[in-house]
């Protein structure tokens, strides 16, 4: 099927036909908006809204929905997807349905699937680490290097395990008798223990 495209300039004239299967937006400025969707109202339901529809007869787990991407030039003249954002069916069983948004980034001249995220969990993939930034831009880099499924689980307390400017893991008000609670640590008059229970 032949692509029918439906063409825009600058003053918004367009020219083509009225119903098309491809737009095209030419537009010279860097400081104005290509696209404004607007909506007017007083309520408080969004708006406006984007869609992006994939019909399918079959749908199918692994279905990629749609892709938004980002393109430019690199040094060579190249016009290549530096990054994109998609979302794929997990599970297409009507009411168990599960999906994954994925955001993909280039490394090192490849395609990389840098964050996921998904019905059972955030993802930060490719060896990278984890950063927070705060402000003046200081830095925490959280990184992990696992050949298994490792688990780190916080306890429905109030608490603060701490890491401190030499690298030492601290853990601020140990009770100082043992808890009675097993595997807990506690402070016994200088030495961390844990207890049996």
């Amino acid at each position: 099927m032949a692509i029918k495209t439906y063409k825009l300039n600058d003053s918004g004239k367009g020219r083509g036909m009225a119903k098309a299967t491809h737009l095209h937006i030419d537009n010279t400025s860097t400081n104005r908006d290509a696209l404004t969707l607007e909506t007017n109202s007083d309520g408080a339901a969004s708006g406006p809204l984007m869609s992006l529809v994939r019909k399918s007869a079959s749908p199918a787990n692994s279905d990629t929905l749609g892709k938004i991407q980002f393109k430019g030039n690199d040094d060579a003249g190249n016009t290549i997807r530096f990054a994109s954002i998609d979302c794929t069916i997990r599970d297409v069983r009507n009411g168990e349905d599960d999906a994954k948004l994925q955001f993909t980034t280039r490394k090192a001249g490849q395609h990389k699937a840098m964050l996921v995220i998904q019905n059972d969990g955030i993802i930060a993939h490719i060896d990278a680490p984890f950063v927070l930034q705060n402000t003046g831009w200081k830095k925490t880099r959280l990184f992990g290097s696992a050949t298994g499924r490792r688990d780190v689980t916080f306890p429905d307390q109030s608490g603060t395990v701490m890491v401190n400017e030499s690298g030492k893991v601290m853990a601020a008000d140990l009770p100082t008798s043992d808890p009675s609670n097993a595997g807990q640590l506690w402070n016994d008059s200088g030495t961390v223990k844990i207890s049996a229970g």
